[in-house]
């Protein structure tokens, strides 16, 4: 029970991120657009399923002593992460417009990823 409520706190850190960092690129953006399909429901599907889910299950359990392109290359067989990438191009446009203080879920996901902090980072940081 404490685990599936960390996930659902971290999921709607991750909604409220998405949004804020969407609406400040693209002020046209609608608040209802993330509870469509494309948003929301989207959002629950990748973090309670498929590849990077599993991918980002095998990185917590080995405590991130093995990179996302090893476990990608051991369990996805030629699949390609799509997390990964993203969390990489998302931290690129917050560092150069300099918006990284208002996104610390975004940054912790890039430096869980990178090796920089290790997979329990995310908890603690679900916590504070």
């Amino acid at each position: 029970m404490w685990w599936q409520l960390q996930q659902a706190a971290i999921m709607r850190m991750g909604l409220r991120e998405m949004k804020a960092f969407s609406q400040l690129l693209f002020s046209s953006v609608k608040d209802s657009t993330f509870f469509e399909s494309c948003g929301v429901a989207d959002l629950i599907t990748t973090c309670l399923g498929g590849r990077n889910r599993k991918c980002a299950d095998a990185f917590a359990r080995n405590g991130g002593k093995k990179s996302f392109d090893e476990l990608e290359a051991e369990i996805l067989q030629g699949q390609k992460l799509q997390g990964v990438l993203t969390a990489k191009e998302v931290y690129e446009v917050l560092r150069h417009r300099g918006w990284l203080e208002l996104f610390p879920l975004f940054r912790t996901v890039h430096e869980i990823c990178i090796g920089r902090l290790p997979p329990t980072a995310i908890v603690e940081y679900s916590q504070s």
